[in-house]
């Protein structure tokens, strides 16, 4: 009898090495007092007059985050260092695409000199126990996945060797294990999102990054892992894992639908049927294990 994960990270068992191995050539600090001094550091060089008590709020070996305590009027700010600089460059073209596009924290600033971001302050989690949760869920994913097509003119330009009709004449992305499948799944997104579509996916789903703003409204945290060539198959792939860790143990057939109808609502033509076989695609593209019953 099959496990089913629960968390994403087992729901995306197999899957190739987006970054190759020993992609990190030096990692971030791992004492605190480094990490706090690299903080200030930055704060003070590319980000003048943004004062505070600095906390750490997660670290890791790619990253840091930061709470940059303020007062109330003038409201508390998330500091993100990075590793590396492809990683910042990609996490902040995420922002790019995102910030007018998709509900996601919002960024401020920018710091390259420190390899830094500075982002919109989210302490609240979103409540899980509300029954609706996961259709608001699967709307907040489909809206970074469809993202570009909502991308005025001149962005949607400076994306145009991204897009699928792109990517289609383009070679295979190296991490990918099978062209040919690969191939399919292109074309699967060519009839469901037209040419026009720059395939995002990858957010580091998990129900803490759902956050609630002071208004109410919910949206999701950390973009750093999302890139234009991964499609939203991956974070599909993921949805029941990460509503089960919430509490919300869906049907697969159930999480599919939600998917459906969130797509559809923002333009997608998919179909459960076509869905599914691009989620099939997918997997032998990507040497995923298992879709846990979603393309069933």
């Amino acid at each position: 009898m099959t496990i089913a994960p629960a968390t994403a990270a087992e729901a995306l068992t197999g899957l190739a090495r987006i970054r190759p191995a020993g992609w990190l050539a030096t990692s971030m600090p791992t004492d605190p007092v480094d990490l706090l001094v690299r903080a200030r550091q930055a704060l003070s060089v590319d980000h003048p007059g943004m004062d505070g008590r600095v906390s750490v709020l997660s670290a890791r070996h790619t990253a840091a985050v930061f709470a940059v305590h303020r007062p109330p009027s003038e409201g508390s700010l998330v500091l993100k260092l990075h590793a590396d600089p492809a990683a910042y460059a990609g996490e902040t073209l995420a922002y790019a695409l995102l910030a007018d596009t998709a509900p996601v924290a919002r960024l401020y600033a920018e710091g390259e000199g420190s390899l830094s971001l500075l982002l919109e302050y989210l302490p609240e989690p979103a409540d899980w126990t509300r029954v609706e949760m996961p259709a608001l869920l699967a709307e907040r994913v489909a809206a970074v996945h469809t993202a570009s097509l909502r991308l005025p003119g001149e962005a949607a330009e400076a994306m145009a060797g991204f897009t699928l009709a792109a990517l289609h004449r383009a070679p295979p992305p190296a991490w990918i294990t099978d062209p040919s499948a690969f191939s399919e799944v292109l074309a699967a997104h060519l009839d469901a999102y037209g040419p026009r579509l720059v395939p995002l996916g990858h957010l580091d789903l998990k129900p803490e990054h759902l956050r609630r703003r002071p208004s109410g409204e919910v949206v999701l945290l950390d973009v750093e892992s999302v890139r234009p060539d991964v499609t939203g198959l991956i974070d599909l792939a993921t949805l029941p894992a990460v509503l089960r860790q919430a509490g919300h143990e869906l049907a697969p057939a159930r999480v599919l639908g939600l998917y459906l109808d969130a797509t559809a609502a923002r333009g997608a033509r998919w179909t459960a049927g076509s869905l599914k076989l691009a989620l099939r695609a997918y997997a032998a593209a990507t040497g995923l294990e298992s879709l846990h019953g979603l393309d069933r």
